[in-house]
């Protein structure tokens, strides 16, 4: 079996609580468009991660074209990745799952072989709202980028989420 594996660096801004994130997420949740964990290690100060392995890389390596063998996607491959992404978030902020990903981006959309989209890095995940909680509250995380304006707006994911999701689902 092909693997791929991640190995925190000890220098790097994440550290041992993103890890441990990774292994709690990604061994609980299962989806088809969520990467597979398949085991990890803890031995002294080394950690890895051994992960399905994406033989087509991330969804940025074709959009932005990182390297000569990357191709351009197709419009309707590019859907179906937008599509596929979108149903591992519904997924994520679902009342099966319920975990707020906070990393989307396109470096975390891989690819594998048909180039059916997983969402990966979990390692600034958190746990959503539970019981009789309607939200929690978090700060915006990950790599600067595109966030919803309701949520900088109100700092409440709970509003977002619903926001997702209603336009995730027909009507």
């Amino acid at each position: 079996m092909i693997v791929a594996v991640k190995k925190l660096k000890l220098d790097s801004f994440q550290g041992h609580k993103e890890w441990l994130a990774e292994v709690n997420y990604l061994g609980q949740l299962s989806h088809p468009n969520l990467v597979k964990l398949i085991g990890y290690c803890l031995e002294d100060e080394q950690r890895l991660l051994v992960y399905e392995f994406m033989p087509k890389g991330s969804l940025e390596h074709h959009l932005f074209r990182r390297a000569p063998h990357f191709q351009p996607l197709s419009w309707n491959l590019r859907m179906k990745v937008a599509l596929e992404a979108a149903r591992g978030l519904a997924f994520l902020h679902s009342d099966e799952a319920k975990v707020i990903y906070r990393d989307f981006k396109t470096s975390n959309v891989l690819l594998d072989s048909e180039y059916n989209a997983k969402l990966s890095d979990f390692g600034l995940a958190k746990d959503g709202p539970s019981g009789d909680k309607s939200h929690v509250s978090t700060r915006v995380m990950g790599t600067q980028g595109y966030a919803a304006p309701e949520y900088l707006a109100t700092d409440s994911i709970a509003l977002v989420l619903d926001l997702l999701v209603s336009r995730l689902m027909p009507v």
